[in-house]
């Protein structure tokens, strides 16, 4: 039996729903999410950009509805390079854990009404 051990209860979220890393560092389909953190899975091509910073801020974001939280402050957790998308092995893909950094009141009250109305159930351990 797996026991979770996380303080927080996370998420599963809409199908429509992103996060953009940094500018668009990383662009992604949010796989959960709870108060102090989510979950991305991500495209990435096999040269990088450059380093990355540890702490950076994220957009979260639906496609096709009116729901943007812009500039949360948060911390890589983990950055994982998964496997080959494609047959030429030029894409391959990702999964990125974040840590919500201390956010301003508006931001708080927009993720709130975001676990409320945009996720669907929370994630079984």
């Amino acid at each position: 039996m797996n026991i979770e051990q996380r303080k927080y209860v996370r998420f599963l979220v809409q199908d429509n729903t992103f996060a953009a890393l940094s500018g668009l560092l990383k662009v992604g389909k949010i796989n959960d999410i709870s108060v102090k953190g989510l979950a991305f899975s991500y495209l990435i091509e096999r040269i990088k950009a450059g380093p990355e910073k540890d702490f950076s801020e994220v957009d979260i974001f639906l496609s096709g509805k009116s729901f943007f939280l812009h500039k949360v402050p948060c911390k890589i957790v983990y950055d994982i390079q998964g496997s080959k998308s494609n047959k030429n092995n030029s894409i391959m893909t990702g999964r990125c854990g974040l840590y919500f950094g201390e956010l301003i009141k508006s931001q708080s009250e927009l993720l709130e009404l975001f676990l409320k109305n945009y996720t669907t159930e929370p994630l079984s351990s």
